[in-house]
């Protein structure tokens, strides 16, 4: 009974430091900013398909794809690499922590409230870009396909492990050592086939073996991107849908379990 009761607790004091954490975020000038920058990328997508006579729909199609994924991405990686670091370099962490908190609960709480930050960005870029698809295309409904809403989801959940990602790296290291090792990491990433296919050409077996050894230990963002299937609209099975999720819950618990580690064992 004692354990039941102590849950709402450890909720509610998650759901505090999420709401304080979103709203310190929506005050940062790099939020804005990302959004402009992609705001601009739509521009730059309409004036491309503008230049292309042969199919101005795709160019459209992936240039606003393109921006929702970078929009989330960015925020992702630049937020949640200062999010620890902020406190720890202005010194609220001792605030906070001087209360009944753990430090695991004041995790998850920086992460909910970066959580939500990505959810009102990415519902206000997936807007946007529907709109100017709907607008701009030349077929209008004809480019609305199911792999297409799957992608746009997929982006989020991608942006929701980069920024699990970010918090882990924010636990030991400097804003921008995390964010330059969340970007690397997301890199490797996207081109993990592209990484896999040079470990099989690889002549020396130690080097055949260290980049197995990275392909298999790092995320493998592939999962989250649909590319063709998008731009051809061809179907999403529920199976690699499901697992794509699953595979993405797997690596945002991993990520702030090692987070939740890290700063135990960090003197603050």
């Amino acid at each position: 009974m004692k354990t039941i009761q102590k849950i709402p607790s450890i909720w509610a004091v998650c759901r505090a430091i999420g709401w304080v954490t979103f709203l310190e975020i929506v005050r940062d000038k790099v939020l804005y900013n990302v959004l402009v920058c992609s705001l601009l990328l739509f521009g730059v997508g309409l004036l491309a398909s503008r230049l292309n006579f042969l199919s101005p729909d795709r160019v459209i199609l992936d240039f606003g794809l393109m921006s929702v994924g970078i929009s989330s991405s960015l925020i992702a990686v630049f937020v949640g690499s200062g999010l620890l670091a902020e406190e720890f370099k202005r010194r609220t962490i001792y605030v906070a922590l001087s209360h009944p908190i753990s430090r695991a609960q004041f995790i998850l709480g920086k992460f909910l409230g970066l959580v939500g930050v990505l959810a009102v960005n990415w519902g206000l870029m997936t807007i946007s870009y529907f709109l100017f698809l709907f607008f701009f295309s030349l077929e209008r409904l004809n480019v609305f396909s199911v792999s297409l809403f799957w992608a746009v989801f997929f982006y989020f959940i991608q942006s929701i492990v980069l920024g699990s990602i970010a918090i882990l790296f924010s636990t030991f290291s400097t804003t921008s050592l995390s964010a330059s090792f969340s970007i690397g990491i997301y890199l490797v990433g996207i081109n993990i086939s592209q990484v896999q296919l040079l470990v099989a050409r690889s002549p020396a077996s130690f080097g055949r073996s260290l980049l197995s050894f990275l392909t298999t230990l790092l995320p493998n963002f592939e999962h989250f991107n649909l590319g063709i299937q998008v731009t051809y609209g061809l179907p999403v099975s529920w199976q690699f849908a499901s697992l794509s999720i699953l595979y993405g819950l797997f690596v945002i618990t991993m990520c702030l379990a090692l987070a939740g580690v890290f700063i135990q064992n960090r003197e603050v």
